[in-house]
């Protein structure tokens, strides 16, 4: 049975009152990591083709042409593309430490955030799904938190869609807040407190 967590623990208290432009600051840089950054164009410099004028300078009722590199050309380069980059952000570990429990406490506050016994010694997928049924309705993302879990209790929740199975030292920010619900075991919630506690 999954029990709404309704009062901020103390170790979470402080943090509710904390710098909303760090939580987005560490958001900001999970996205812009994710990206691939490799999306790129040829420019007129690039373009493999002959160096022979298109047409004569004079006499042909058109304008001007001198390349078929051109811009304006079909198949030549692409003025102003863009171009591969590094998208990259630095993620310092005390404000990624410091967004999560900022993140964990608005959850909580907002009713979003659920602990219980979340173990399924059958693996049945069914037997996981009945656990969060009260909270689950198939729309959106759900977090799933666990501290060690048996491969049979993986083997019950990674075949539910939506549904995201993170140990306690994966648990991020964006995590919390991309989610329409979190639930943890409290074996997981002990050990994201000990890991921000450092």
């Amino acid at each position: 049975m999954l029990k709404k967590i309704e009062k901020l623990p103390e170790w979470l208290a402080e943090s509710a009152e904390g710098n909303l432009g760090t939580l987005w600051q560490i958001v900001k840089a999970y996205r812009a990591n994710r990206r691939q950054g490799t999306v790129g164009v040829k420019t007129r410099a690039m373009v493999r083709s002959t160096g022979k004028k298109p047409y004569e300078q004079k006499k042909t009722g058109g304008a001007r042409r001198g390349s078929f590199v051109s811009p304006l050309h079909v198949g030549g380069g692409v003025a102003h593309g863009p171009k591969a980059r590094d998208y990259r952000q630095a993620l310092p570990e005390k404000m990624a430490h410091q967004a999560l429990r900022l993140a964990l406490a608005k959850r909580m506050q907002a009713g979003l955030v659920f602990e219980g016994n979340l173990a399924v010694e059958s693996g049945k997928t069914k037997d996981a799904a009945a656990i969060l049924k009260s909270i689950f309705t198939g729309v959106g993302k759900v977090i799933v938190c666990l501290s060690e879990p048996s491969e049979m209790t993986i083997r019950a929740y990674r075949n539910i869609r939506g549904v995201i199975l993170v140990s306690p030292g994966q648990l991020t920010a964006i995590d919390v807040m991309e989610s329409r619900h979190l639930v943890v075991a409290p074996a997981a919630l002990s050990a994201v407190q000990t890991r921000l506690a450092k």
